[in-house]
């Protein structure tokens, strides 16, 4: 009876880490679910919303709302895919306590005041990185239709030359 005792003890306090870790684990992953919803979906949801109003605007009504809903049900099976595969990263990656700092940062109301004017589609910030953006991916366009061109500052390429006769 002791020995079985003693063994149930053993079991129970072998046990007690393992339960720990996964409490810990969860609670890692919960956290980091609150931070992915709180700073990076926010900001994609934001900038979805736009980009699909925009997209639609130009459409007939009927066509406009068919392709919402399209876009919509795919955006919000896309943003569970993300939530739960950043969660598990994060978790992964930073202890408990480095997220709820992390989640502080992002409460900050000064953070949040600055996250807000980046976000607003109409803020001169937003114009001011539109068109940097706009201008490096045309630039980007343009290198890559010219990839054939001979690069700025390189000399030409000498025509390939003739193999030398042989003498006899």
């Amino acid at each position: 009876m002791n020995r079985l005792i003693a063994t149930l003890c053993l079991g129970v306090t072998l046990s007690l880490p393992l339960a720990a870790r996964a409490d810990e684990a969860a609670d890692r992953v919960a956290a980091a679910t609150t931070l992915v919803n709180k700073t990076l979906i926010k900001n994609l949801q934001a900038g979805f919303n736009v980009a699909l109003e925009k997209t639609v605007a130009p459409m007939p009504e009927a066509r406009a709302e068919a392709v919402r809903k399209e876009l919509t049900d795919e955006f919000e099976k896309q943003r569970g895919i993300m939530v739960e595969g950043l969660s598990k990263e994060y978790a992964e990656k930073f202890s408990l306590a480095e997220l709820k700092h992390l989640d502080e940062i992002y409460s900050d109301p000064t953070y949040l005041k600055f996250q807000t004017m980046n976000a607003d589609p109409n803020s001169a910030v937003t114009a001011i990185s539109q068109n940097s953006v706009t201008k490096l991916l045309n630039m980007l366009a343009v290198a890559s239709a010219t990839d054939n061109a001979p690069k700025t500052g390189a000399p030409p390429m000498p025509p390939a030359a003739a193999p030398a006769p042989t003498q006899k």
